[in-house]
């Protein structure tokens, strides 16, 4: 007997799965910039727009109009950072299979569900951390530049940290719903396109179709982000209620993609 295994504990598969991606994100200087990029996208757009409100109180062209902002104003370019965070979690997972790590990853699970779960939750905190923390700067950004000036604009705590939570929830599950479906495809350029097929192009142009149109607003983008923008749909869905369609999408994807990798060689 190898007296150097007595007396030792094998890790449990999902915490070494999940140290293994932690490991295989942040290694990576260009995930790390990745992730740093809409943090600064999300925070920057919220301190230049209230700059740009205050400009106003002295631009003619706004003479006599009255100036107001809402907490929501200022973290609607989470909607555009969607993009850079649904990237990382394609290429996260691409990137296993055009490099052919993904062999050693699987023998090393054979179980292999632990290795698409990690990915999602790994990914999908990272999305969290980034929504959170972007929106959290522009709402403190926002709150600095206006008080004290004449635009009217209310934020509280507890408001603010809501909303934060919210952006984070929202760019969280954009994460797992690339990540399943990229498991789906397996193809970089595939799993982009389709991706971001469903996320920003498929939403302008079925609203544009007569007869299919109502069904837009349950697409994952226009359901989830009722959680964090306030506008008029057809469906009327609840902040929430929205939210829990984009969960749906995801998880849908996620299963799907757990069964075919357990039925396909990798």
């Amino acid at each position: 007997m190898n007296p150097q295994i007595v007396g030792t504990e094998a890790r449990p598969a999902w915490v070494g799965s999940v140290s293994a991606e932690v490991l295989k994100l942040w290694s990576l200087l260009s995930n790390r910039i990745l992730l740093i990029v809409p943090v600064v996208m999300i925070a920057g757009s919220g301190g230049m727009l209230a700059i740009g409100l205050v400009g106003r109180l002295t631009d003619e062209r706004f003479a006599g109009q009255e100036i107001t902002a809402t907490p929501m104003m200022f973290v609607d370019s989470v909607l555009w950072a969607q993009i850079v965070v649904a990237i990382v979690a394609v290429l996260a997972v691409t990137n296993e299979y055009t490099s052919g790590q993904v062999r050693l990853s699987l023998l090393a699970l054979p179980t292999r569900i632990p290795w698409l779960g990690a990915k999602a939750l790994v990914l999908g905190v990272g999305g969290f951390l980034v929504g959170v923390i972007g929106s959290a700067i522009a709402l403190g950004l926002s709150a600095i530049v206006l008080t004290g000036t004449e635009v009217g604009y209310e934020v509280s705590f507890g408001e603010a940290a809501l909303l934060s939570v919210k952006s984070g929830l929202y760019l969280a599950m954009i994460a797992i719903f690339a990540i399943g479906v990229t498991a789906l495809i397996r193809h970089v350029v595939a799993a982009l396109i389709a991706v971001l097929a469903l996320l920003i192009v498929l939403p302008p142009v079925l609203s544009s179709i007569p007869g299919v149109s109502d069904a837009v607003d349950y697409l994952p983008t226009i359901a989830g982000r009722r959680l964090i923008s306030d506008f008029e749909t057809v469906a009327q869905l609840t902040p929430w209620a929205g939210f829990g369609v984009l969960t749906i999408w995801a998880t849908v994807a996620l299963v799907l993609s757990a069964v075919l990798l357990k039925t396909r060689d990798a």
